[in-house]
This record gives C-alpha cells, structure tokens and sequence, in this order.
C-alpha cells in the first residue's frame, strides 16, 4: 500500500512538474520568436491568477481589444493572430487562444511555435487527445525535436498511458541524451524504477 502511495506521489509530482516545464518552455519560445512590441515590453501580460475585473489591467484589456481589431482588419496577418492567441494564453484564457491559434495555424501549418502553443493550451484544458495530436504534428515535421518527445511523455502521463510515455522518454534519452529534456526524463525513470 505505501508503495503504491510513494508511486502515486511520484506520478502527480511528474504532472505538476511537466506542466510547469510546458509553461516555462512556452514563454521562452515567445520571447525569442515573438516581436515583443506586439505582446508588450513590461511583461504586464503574464497574470499570475485568473482574469478578473479586480486584478486585469485596463491596458490587457486595450491591448486584447487592439489585437482583435487588427485581426478583423487583417485576416490573414498571422503574427497579431499569434500575438493574440499567446496573449489570452498568458491572460488564462486557452479555450479562447485555441481560437486564434487554429487560424493562424490554417495560414501557416507547419509553424511548430503556434503548434506548441495549441498543445499548451490543449493541455491545460485537459483535452489530451488533442494536446497530443499536435505534438504528433510536430514530431512529423522534427521527430527528434526534444521538447516535443518530452512533452508527449508528459501528455501520454496525464492520459494514464505510463507504459507509454516511458517508451516516450526512453526514446527521447536516447535521440537527443545531452538534451535538457533528456536529462529530467532520465531523473523522472529513475525514481520510478527504484520505487
């Protein structure tokens, strides 16, 4: 029984862990390959709670109603498309980024940026069927893309498929070993195989 516990702790510590991975991988990506004048300089983007009136600021809000215009004026003008979907992203607000996201992606689908960003936003609105069918796109066009081998193990993990995700990672160890993800995949199979 405990071990089935120190198991259990062990798993969830994983998801939790990999979710905050996704997140940091996220928005590094977005400081390098967003132009920052689009999403704001200050970093006033990245609310750290759920939007609310009491705790969004008047120029989120301004800057989100300014990115909506613009894509109705541009329809086809994929970075404010992007820029808005990272900015409700960012604001807590994926079910609405997928929106953007899936339009941008229309115009440019092999842009593997916009695609990590749907399996962000898949991923924290639990639809993992989805989360990991983008991350399979990706892997189509970079098989041995780290972060998307790592995050499909964490995807397979929160869907319950272990068995899965430590092929995933066992994968990933072996493409890319000197690879940031490689090591905390190596770290996460070992303390399961000792438990």
């Amino acid at each position: 029984m405990k071990k089935q516990q120190s198991i259990s702790f062990i798993f969830i510590g994983l998801i939790v862990f990999s979710a905050i991975y996704f997140i940091i991988f996220r928005n590094q990506k977005t400081m390098v390959e967003t132009d920052v004048s689009e999403i704001g300089s200050n970093g006033a983007f990245q609310p750290t709670v759920q939007p609310s009136k009491n705790n969004v600021t008047p120029s989120y809000s301004e800057h989100v109603d300014q990115l909506k215009h613009s894509v109705e004026k541009n329809p086809n003008n994929v970075s404010h498309r992007k820029a808005l979907g990272q900015l409700l992203m960012d604001g807590h607000q994926p079910k609405e980024a997928i929106k953007y996201f899936e339009e941008a992606l229309a115009l440019t689908p092999k842009d593997d940026s916009l695609l990590f960003d749907m399996t962000m936003c898949y991923f924290t609105e639990r639809q993992y069927d989805k989360a990991l069918i983008t991350t399979e796109k990706i892997l189509s066009f970079s098989p041995k893309r780290p972060q998307a081998l790592y995050n499909k193990g964490v995807i397979l993990s929160a869907m319950g498929k272990a068995e899965e995700a430590e092929k995933t990672w066992k994968k990933l160890i072996a493409v890319m070993p000197s690879s940031d993800e490689a090591k905390m995949a190596k770290n996460y199979l070992s303390k399961i195989s000792m438990k």
